[in-house]
């Protein structure tokens, strides 16, 4: 009678967890979808670029940025911190269940890895489809109509001078004692709605950067734990917001800004997405957007001139104005305090992401802005 009863107990319990898996096998084919249709998007970029860009982004991204558009604070950083705590709960809840009901760790573990693929399938399927797609999409240069070719080192030069003699200019028509460091009272509000006025403007030279709703970038209350990260902003696609990094020197946030509202937009590389933003500064007339533009296209160009001819770069850099040079100081300074092992982990992690997303060069795609800047330079000067 005993074995019998433990024998339709068994039968019980592996009836409960054959249903179990079968609910949670419902949820896998998503993934198996989103995989199948990203492998697709990456061998066709032209039905990437018509059908899912410019025809199912716009009303997705409208859908599902809509609501949380409608909150001053970011939806998205609540919603990291939840699925942390519940990450952490549901690991500690199947360990726990494993150390208690020793009889049936098997059956527990295998629940929980179902699980996890289960709901790993769901995000990677939303991700997919809320702006994963865009990184197999057309390169922004199909709409400028720029070309990206090899460069000389004088070339390189010509864009750094260039650059510098806008930076000299724009800081000149800021007082000489302003603050472009700390965060004021209305600052975020104002640049944040100064940023996507940018965007909009930049949109009537380049309409594929019209959207039906503009979410206004945000501000991250764990500002503090991005900028130990290295992170200056980051676009969630999940709800449609531009996350930005309230600790970063206030004459970086409207670059920041314009940045993430290029991913927003529907462009992911972020060489493309800091092109995109540098031009969006231009176009405004408040001087700190567009010494923000400038200031961000300048020290990503130094740099590469500083790697073929440092001699050429040191000369460029000593024709700054003293109050340009004060401010890349202070930004040095501000950003080696964050330097350690939480902003290496933080790269590698971006690096790894990136290059999982097409981008090929990881996080040295950032700064192929400067090979876009001199596309624009060249299409120029012709």
């Amino acid at each position: 009678m005993e074995a019998s009863a433990e024998k339709e107990g068994a039968k019980i319990s592996c009836h409960g967890a054959r249903r179990f898996l079968l609910k949670r096998l419902l949820f896998i084919p998503l993934g198996a979808i989103a995989f199948a249709t990203t492998l697709y998007a990456q061998g066709n970029p032209a039905w990437t670029e018509q059908v899912y860009s410019l025809s199912a982004y716009p009303i997705v991204s409208t859908t599902v940025g809509f609501l949380p558009s409608l909150a001053s604070f970011s939806v998205a950083e609540w919603l990291a911190v939840f699925l942390l705590l519940f990450f952490l709960g549901y690991v500690v809840y199947y360990i726990r269940k494993m150390v208690v009901n020793r009889s049936e760790r098997g059956t527990t573990a295998y629940r929980g890895v179902a699980g996890a693929v289960a709901m790993l399938s769901v995000v990677y399927f939303c991700f997919t489809f809320t702006g994963g797609l865009n990184y197999y999409r057309y390169t922004f240069t199909h709409y400028t109509g720029y070309e990206v070719e090899e460069h000389s080192v004088d070339e390189l030069e010509q864009l750094c001078v260039s650059l510098a003699d806008g930076l000299n200019e724009t800081r000149g028509q800021l007082e000489d004692d302003a603050d472009v460091f700390s965060l004021e009272p209305g600052d975020f509000e104002r640049y944040a709605h100064l940023s996507v006025e940018a965007v909009q403007l930049l949109a009537e030279q380049y309409p594929v950067l019209e959207r039906p709703l503009y979410s206004t970038p945000k501000p991250v209350i764990l500002s503090e734990l991005m900028s130990q990260a290295g992170i200056a902003g980051i676009f969630v696609p999940f709800t449609m917001e531009s996350n930005i990094n309230v600790n970063e020197p206030l004459f970086t946030l409207p670059f920041t800004m314009s940045h993430e509202l290029a991913h927003q937009c529907g462009f992911m590389r972020e060489d493309e997405a800091n092109f995109i933003a540098y031009l969006a500064c231009k176009q405004i007339d408040d001087p700190l957007v567009r010494y923000s533009g400038l200031y961000s296209a300048f020290t990503r160009s130094i740099s590469a001139l500083a790697k073929v001819d440092p001699e050429a770069a040191s000369k460029v850099r000593a024709g700054l104005s003293s109050e340009v040079q004060r401010d890349m100081e202070q930004s040095s300074r501000h950003y080696a305090r964050y330097d350690g092992v939480i902003a290496d982990i933080s790269t590698s992690v971006n690096d790894t992401y990136l290059k999982a997303n097409n981008q090929a060069d990881g996080v040295g795609g950032y700064g192929r802005m400067v090979d876009l800047l001199l596309a624009e330079q060249r299409a120029t000067a012709r």
